[in-house]
């Protein structure tokens, strides 16, 4: 039986045009994924050993008094995690990305510290492709670079989400913006 695990995603608001074209290129490079969660930067998980309402109140404590803040994505990127085949097509964001990493240092604070990842921190991103064949990664990325790419989008919640197996279910979303 596969282990329930938690996750803390920001999936921020696009203008329409631009969500659809995020979405082309998920569906056409991560067909799989690209209709399970919407596009979304990864801030905590996936953690096992935490009910639902544990990981969702730790969440929502560290939130409390973040702003919505822009992300700017300005850049993409082929990446190859360590011992992977397959290579990722990154968008990453060039303003917004230090708001970001400090609101996933946030989240991992107090009771999730434990749960933080060991080594160097993955850059923020949205992933928009995967692939066993670099070189068309790296094309890929490439063309979106030379083609000037700027997508603003705005972080204003971050969903809770709850995955067994393949499976994944927003157990709550949270919006940016609470006070105490």
């Amino acid at each position: 039986m596969p282990t329930e695990t938690h996750l803390a995603l920001l999936c921020p608001e696009f203008a329409l045009a631009d969500y659809e074209q995020i979405q082309l290129w998920r569906r056409e490079h991560d067909a799989e994924r690209a209709d399970q969660l919407l596009p979304h930067f990864t801030l905590v998980g996936p953690v096992s050993g935490w009910s639902p309402g544990e990981f969702a109140r730790e969440v929502e404590a560290r939130l409390l008094g973040v702003r919505p803040f822009e992300i700017v994505l300005d850049r993409a990127v082929s990446h190859r995690d360590d011992g992977r085949s397959e290579v990722m097509d990154w968008l990453l964001p060039g303003p917004g990305h230090e708001a970001l990493a400090a609101l996933q240092d946030r989240l991992y604070s107090g009771t999730l510290a434990a749960e933080r990842p060991a080594g160097p921190a993955q850059a923020p991103h949205i992933t928009i492709g995967r692939d066993s064949d670099a070189a068309a990664s790296q094309a890929r990325m490439r063309e979106l670079n030379e083609a000037e790419l700027s997508i603003r989008c705005l972080a204003s919640a971050v969903q809770i989400m709850r995955r067994k197996g393949e499976r994944v279910k927003l157990v709550e979303r949270v919006p940016l913006g609470r006070e105490r």
